[in-house]
């Protein structure tokens, strides 16, 4: 199996792995479940158009972004000049931002599977190596599929009333 080979299958894993995965932890997340916020997160500065920090809603939200971003530094590759922020743009509903998040996730898949083993040792419009800034964004989407594992667990025992 090439490297490009590998970083695909590593990436399409931490997206739908039948135990660990994106995909896995947001099943079922229902709205409600979504907006909650963990009570750590209640001194957290919220954002002018994001959902409330800390909660699921926010940690998809905030995914979704990087993930344009980060496929446009992926774009950007060999180039000197950094790719424009994304813009964030509100959604009305968890469902709505659950679906940007699978078609942003969609768009840099198919970026990285345009890349080849040669594109590795260049380096994105921020300096580095693009072979690193793929393993970042792997890890990065594990970091958060755990988030996520953990805002359900503490949603689910959270003490109402």
């Amino acid at each position: 199996m090439d490297t490009m080979a590998v970083f695909l299958c590593m990436f399409d894993d931490a997206w739908e792995h039948k135990w660990e995965s994106l995909s896995v932890v947001l099943k079922g997340v229902t709205e409600e479940e979504a907006a909650w916020q963990a009570p750590c997160y209640l001194e957290e500065e919220d954002g002018k158009d994001w959902p409330l920090p800390g909660s699921i809603a926010g940690q998809v939200a905030h995914l979704a972004w990087c993930k344009e971003e980060y496929t446009g530094q992926m774009r950007s590759r060999g180039g000197n000049e950094a790719p424009a922020k994304p813009e964030r743009r509100p959604c009305a509903s968890f469902a709505e931002e659950l679906r940007r998040f699978e078609a942003v996730h969609r768009a840099q898949r198919d970026a990285i599977a345009q890349l080849t083993g040669a594109d590795l040792e260049r380096k994105t419009a921020s300096g580095q190596p693009l072979v690193e800034y793929l393993a970042m964004i792997i890890r990065h989407d594990i970091w958060h599929a755990g988030q996520i594992a953990l805002a359900r667990r503490l949603f689910s025992t959270r003490q109402v009333g």
